[in-house]
């Protein structure tokens, strides 16, 4: 009996040493723990754009929609490396890029402690970066082995690098991957411009050119020859800073664009509309009693009781 155990014993242990995995190199960006900073997700179908951009015509753009949508955005870090990780709908490779996609050109810019740069790295981007949200880095992915991290050194110049970049099928997201010991940590004051467009590889910057009819090889839909050659922008759905809103030209043609992850500040105007509703009911002598955003009270006579009108 004692000897049938010991028998199923040395088989179980040989079993788990036979299917124990075999420690090794981790692929570049290979799943591997990580601490998450920031993610954001962005609306879907509207990889068009002000709103009225069209895809090319030639079939290397099918299904002619959702190549250059975002849908999600998150920053992570496994202690060495941080992880830029973007959802595209549709990550195609009809060119065979080394990265797997080809189609996005993506930048990133880190707006990491006041001051920095408010130029993109490439005029042919078509937009201005908010004054007061200046960037210290930029991070742009593109196929071909074209990608590259940009940041500013301590005396103000440009310092530039390769990047890897690289999609993740099981995972379905392009990773672009720097440095913790360039970049730094990620806190939670910085702020992220998040920008897509399409990839060509004559183009300025490898940006795709945007005219007002759509041909085989660039998009239609220009409201003028200097539109911003973006198709999707990490922005809320709504609002003042919805994607639509921050593209149309600004009070000096060119738009301005703002980042996520923006603090908000204090409701000053509602705060002090409640505080003078709140001083008139003392006045009045009337007795407040909130309804919703509304103050509402029952007049009173001398004696504290309801007076003659009341019901």
């Amino acid at each position: 009996m004692v000897r049938t155990m010991w028998k199923y014993l040395l088989f179980f242990l040989g079993l788990c040493l036979f299917c124990a995995p075999v420690q090794g190199q981790v692929e570049p960006g290979a799943a591997r723990p990580a601490e998450v900073y920031f993610e954001a997700v962005d609306p879907a179908g509207d990889d068009y754009g002000p709103g009225s951009y069209i895809y090319p015509r030639n079939l290397a753009f099918r299904p002619y929609e959702g190549l250059y949508d975002l849908l999600w955005f998150r920053v992570a870090g496994d202690g060495q490396q941080l992880f830029f990780d973007l959802r595209i709908k549709e990550v195609t490779n009809p060119w065979n890029a080394p990265e797997g996609f080809i189609h996005p050109v993506i930048h990133i810019y880190l707006d990491t402690r006041p001051g920095g740069r408010t130029a993109p790295l490439s005029e042919a981007l078509g937009v201005k970066l908010a004054p007061q949200y200046g960037w210290e880095f930029a991070l742009v992915g593109v196929g071909w082995e074209s990608s590259r991290l940009v940041y500013l050194s301590g005396n103000q110049t440009l310092v530039e690098t390769d990047l890897t970049a690289i999609y993740l099928p099981d995972q379905k997201i392009i990773r672009l991957m720097a440095p913790v010991a360039v970049v730094g940590q990620p806190q939670k004051s910085w702020r992220y411009y998040v920008l897509v467009g399409a990839y060509d590889g004559f183009g300025p910057g490898f940006l795709r050119e945007i005219r007002s009819e759509p041909g085989d090889w660039h998009f239609g839909g220009a409201a003028h020859a200097a539109a911003p050659r973006i198709l999707d922008l990490l922005a809320p759905e709504r609002g003042k800073y919805a994607q639509e809103r921050q593209l149309q030209p600004g009070k000096e043609g060119m738009p301005v664009i703002y980042p996520v992850n923006r603090k908000k500040g204090i409701p000053w105007g509602y705060l002090g509309a409640a505080g003078l509703v709140l001083v008139l009911g003392g006045v009045l002598k009337r007795r407040p009693v909130i309804t919703g955003f509304w103050l509402k009270g029952t007049a009173l006579d001398d004696n504290n009781k309801p007076g003659k009108n009341e019901k």
